[in-house]
């Protein structure tokens, strides 16, 4: 499944992944203009675990506010960035791009 994790290091990082097992991405310093190292698991959640791991990424990071807009929120991702401990707000790819849609077409 390819999913979007959100405030990893201060950005938004497509990956690869499959719920509930443990994976290792690095993102080079030329693809994300530093190079950030993620570990960890990307698991579903209950709504309200994600929408406080949401608003707690937002507490952090206000650059994330746009996030707000997800409307499929049942993954999580925790391990860690660059060493760091984190949990963060994951949205797939698929829910993602509807999301996309629905606001191009409700903005006609």
């Amino acid at each position: 499944m390819k999913v979007f994790i959100y405030n990893a290091d201060g950005l938004t990082i497509p990956v690869e992944v499959e719920p509930g097992l443990p994976f290792k991405f690095r993102c080079t310093e030329e693809e994300c203009g530093k190079e950030v190292v993620i570990e960890g698991v990307v698991r579903h959640a209950e709504e309200a675990e994600f929408t406080r791991v949401l608003r707690n990424t937002i507490a952090e990071n206000p650059d994330f506010k746009k996030i707000l807009e997800i409307t499929a929120r049942n993954l999580i991702f925790e391990g860690k960035v660059n060493g760091k401990e984190v949990i963060l707000p994951v949205e797939s790819f698929d829910d993602f791009a509807k999301r996309f849609l629905d606001e191009v077409l409700v903005l006609r």
